[in-house]
């Protein structure tokens, strides 16, 4: 082969389909990773996707706002003595628990704790880009792999920027 180049294989096999997008924060880079997470998207150039983290691993004290998760009687019993002992109830009083998460406590204890989160989370729509909360998502949920595709990815950005934002992503 005269005057031609000769590309190995492991040559070929750094070669990325790298796209880009327009966000609201300029112009995105992504490619999807076959080879090692059966189609995940790999972001090289995320600008707020580590706020997006941050925010989500945000966690309230659970003792601060006198609750605890139960998923079994005995889970109760102990949540409740440490109620107790913390001072939040007095040894017979009621409590409520909420029948999605599990999580128990007075009603104004669990409304304390619930509201940390959405005021933690109110914080995603302002300074987050929906377009890398989308891919993370899109990641997370394993949608390459759903049988419902990236529905879940996809409605969390409804959630947190309403249906007309989230029909301007780029979907996978």
């Amino acid at each position: 082969m005269s005057g031609g180049y000769k590309i190995s294989k492991a040559m070929t096999t750094d070669i990325k389909d790298i796209k880009t997008v327009k966000t609201t924060r300029g112009e995105l880079r992504y490619y999807r990773d076959w080879g090692n997470y059966d189609g995940g998207v790999v972001m090289l150039n995320a600008q707020t996707i580590n706020r997006y983290k941050a925010i989500k691993n945000e966690h309230p004290n659970a003792d601060k706002y006198g609750v605890f998760f139960a998923f079994s009687r005995e889970q109760f019993a102990k949540g409740y003595k440490h109620l107790i002992e913390l001072g939040h109830i007095k040894d017979g009083d009621k409590i409520c628990q909420d029948k999605d998460t599990g999580a128990c406590g007075t009603k104004d204890g669990l409304a304390a704790f619930f509201k940390f989160y959405a005021d933690s989370r109110a914080a995603i729509p302002k300074e987050c880009d929906p377009q890398e909360v989308y891919f993370y998502e899109y990641n997370n949920h394993e949608c390459m792999i759903a049988w419902d595709g990236d529905k879940d990815a996809y409605d969390l950005i409804v959630g947190y920027w309403g249906e007309e934002v989230a029909s301007k992503i780029v979907r996978l």
